[in-house]
């Protein structure tokens, strides 16, 4: 009988998690398989699912001013970038110092979005690209920053100050963000910095600070006090054993952190759509081509939301490791 049950129970459990996974897999699918669709196909009564003519022309009208670019061309320019990248963390994992490398990875990810658009004629799509990214890197930085030196100090702080200043945070994380979008607007118009980049990081910095603040602050919860205090009988002071001691142990827990960060502020719609008039993000771009009444810019929507939804997936795939561990730091105790 009880043999039976834990069986019972295990199906059950996959059962959930097969019907989750098709139930969030099925719309990215669907949507992967209108994008390399001809229009014809797409506007059919009845669902084409296969059998169906395969076209690159989505993606060639949504990010190339050349109707007629070669999609060869394009691919064989991402197969260099990851043979390269690939072959700089392969090497990298070789040596005790690895920031070169790092930083080196960095740099071919930077000279590709700087050597990309001239050598294709690229749609003004790729500039809203390149700042999503812009917003979302220094997003993440400035918050991880603060949110690693705010969460340390209240997680070794145990006075009522610290309280207050957790619930003042999560209050302001818990109000609705159309409370705080025309306040950003009226400010940023007198400042005059109104619709650029920099009003867009500065606004989404502060309204995912208190996310980062009490994630960063459980994972340091969990970290016994005597290790950094070991740190510091052996002279180091507390910022050296901060910095040299606890964030080592921290990594798995600021990478989790800054991935939530990373989503929250990549996938931004309403904040800028509001502070940017011009300066928008890849997900305001794309929000414009589902808004007409054409069918011609179905497919081209698609191809737009499997573009934007692709380097997601590579980040998580790159630091689901990381990701797992520091999601799973605080469930164990030791």
């Amino acid at each position: 009988m009880k043999q039976f049950r834990l069986a019972a129970s295990r199906f059950g459990i996959h059962a959930t998690l097969f019907v989750t996974i098709v139930l969030t897999s099925v719309p990215f699918y669907w949507a992967a398989q209108n994008s390399i669709k001809f229009t014809r196909d797409t506007i059919k009564s009845t669902p084409t699912f296969w059998g169906f003519s395969v076209t690159a022309d989505p993606y060639r009208k949504f990010w190339f001013d050349n109707q007629e670019q070669n999609m060869w061309q394009v691919g064989l320019f991402f197969v260099v970038l990851i043979a390269s990248v690939a072959t700089l963390a392969l090497v990298r994992k070789r040596f005790i110092t690895t920031w070169p490398f790092t930083l080196a990875i960095v740099a071919a990810f930077w000279i590709a979005l700087t050597v990309f658009p001239k050598i294709f004629d690229m749609n003004r799509e790729f500039d809203f690209f390149v700042n999503s990214i812009f917003v979302t890197v220094f997003t993440v930085i400035i918050s991880i920053s603060i949110g690693l030196l705010a969460g340390y100090g209240l997680a070794r702080y145990s006075g009522l100050s610290g309280a207050v200043i957790l619930i003042v945070a999560l209050g302001f994380r818990a109000l609705p963000r159309t409370a705080f979008v025309l306040p950003y607007f009226f400010v940023a118009k007198e400042l005059g910095i109104l619709d650029s980049r920099l009003v867009i990081v500065l606004a989404l910095v502060a309204i995912n600070q208190p996310f980062t603040i009490w994630m960063l602050r459980s994972f340091f919860m969990e970290i016994p006090r005597e290790i950094e205090e070991a740190a510091m009988m052996d002279g180091a002071t507390r910022l050296q054993a901060f910095r040299m001691v606890i964030i080592p142990i921290m990594w798995p827990g600021i990478i989790a952190t800054s991935l939530f960060t990373m989503l929250l502020a990549y996938n931004e719609f309403l904040f800028v759509r509001v502070l940017a008039v011009t300066e928008w993000t890849l997900p305001v771009a794309i929000s414009a081509l589902t808004g007409g009444d054409s069918a011609g810019t179905v497919t081209e929507a698609a191809a737009a939301s499997v573009s934007i939804t692709l380097p997601i997936i590579i980040v998580i795939l790159i630091f689901q490791k990381h990701l797992v561990k520091g999601l799973g730091a605080g469930a164990v105790k030791g």
